[in-house]
């Protein structure tokens, strides 16, 4: 029997989700912008969010629409304490529609969406009838071309906000009617100080090791990084612990990355027996493994370049500094290219162990310095 008396969980996703501009992490140009046009009210009447999944798209049009709905006046800071603010947090407002684009890609669905804007707003202290558009894309061809119509001419107290993951699918003549705005991944460091602010919070224990894991997995995903770190917590009884992070990622963490850096080095301290044992006995996901290696070789030819380990991209600056002197740039090319077809060729594979095995054997093959192969 469960006890009712424990509050339910609340996802940190959600929990943490921005409700004002100010919490936002990153897309500074985006927010930058969105200022200026609501501090001197130019509103436009189609708004167009894109980037890839997870960087605060419908966040920043869920908050757009507290600004331009807020009963204290359009405002870039809505006071989040009136009906409209919390309706809209809620979800519930009469005047601000959300549509998933996924499910509702028929005509007759834009139709029936689009009738409703020859209406004006339902309540009294609403300014405008908002559309939010997610996944816009997945319209078909003639939902598009229902929908531009209104977007054309649009009644004045009506405005879009769309967003997409896949802005090339989007007709022209529908691109040309919105004012764009591309929203940027959010890097490894931003993800991190996110990921600390709120382990702070909740008071949960953790480890450097496991932050640094997290923030990589989520590929500039601050949904994804946040959506992990409670699947962490889960497998860590309530803290985030390295082991347990390389676990459930199923990478094998810095260590054998190193470890592999070594062999492939000019005077490797370790063999291929070594190495390869140490990886079949953690059993790791061999293609996070072969990401890691691209990622890896990458780095270190950019840092070759621009000795520099600021620049977001770099994933484990102590490998860098260890090992960039260890080896020329053309074999840092010739290793890139060999990672990245180890991962073309495990679509196709059946088994993952042997696809990273050959990789790690042409590693050693096609390479001008003798290694140690015991």
């Amino acid at each position: 029997m469960s006890d009712s008396s424990l509050p339910e969980y609340e996802a940190l996703a959600r929990k943490y989700r921005p409700q004002t501009f100010a919490d936002v992490i990153g897309q500074e140009h985006v927010i930058a912008a969105l200022r200026n046009a609501l501090e001197t009210k130019r509103i436009h009447h189609a708004y167009l969010l894109t980037g890839t999944r997870g960087i605060g798209k419908t966040t920043i049009a869920r908050i757009l629409a507290k600004c331009l709905q807020c009963e204290k006046g359009i405002t870039y800071e809505p006071c989040l304490k009136c009906d409209n603010c919390q309706m809209i947090a809620k979800g519930v407002h009469p005047d601000v529609f959300e549509i998933d684009a996924a499910s509702q890609t028929k005509v007759d669905d834009t139709r029936k969406i689009l009738d409703n804007t020859l209406y004006p707003p339902a309540l009294p202290t609403s300014h405008y009838k908002i559309y939010i558009i997610d996944e816009v894309h997945m319209l078909s061809q003639s939902s598009f071309n229902a929908l531009l119509k209104t977007l054309e001419e649009p009644p004045e107290y009506v405005k879009f906000i769309l967003a997409t993951t896949d802005p090339q699918k989007i007709p022209a003549t529908v691109l040309s009617r919105c004012l764009q705005f591309s929203l940027k991944a959010l890097s490894l460091e931003q993800i991190g100080r996110q990921l600390l602010n709120i382990c702070n919070k909740e008071q949960i224990a953790y480890e450097d090791g496991a932050i640094r894991l997290l923030s990589r997995a989520a590929h500039g995903s601050m949904r994804d990084a946040l959506s992990l770190c409670d699947q962490a917590l889960a497998l860590g009884s309530g803290s985030l612990q390295e082991k347990s992070v390389i676990a459930m990622l199923g990478t094998a963490g810095d260590g054998l990355i190193g470890s592999i850096l070594e062999l492939l080095s000019p005077q490797p301290t370790l063999t291929l027996s070594e190495v390869l044992n140490s990886i079949h006995q953690l059993a790791p996901n061999y293609k996070n493994l072969l990401d890691e290696l691209v990622l890896t070789f990458h780095d270190l030819a950019l840092y070759q370049f621009t000795k520099q380990t600021k620049l977001d991209v770099f994933s484990m600056p102590e490998h860098i500094l260890a090992y960039a002197s260890r080896f020329d740039a053309k074999t840092l090319q010739l290793y890139y290219q060999i990672a990245l077809q180890g991962l073309l060729e495990y679509k196709t594979a059946s088994d993952g162990s042997q696809v990273f095995d050959m990789a790690l054997l042409r590693l050693l093959a096609f390479t001008p310095e003798k290694k140690k192969l015991g």
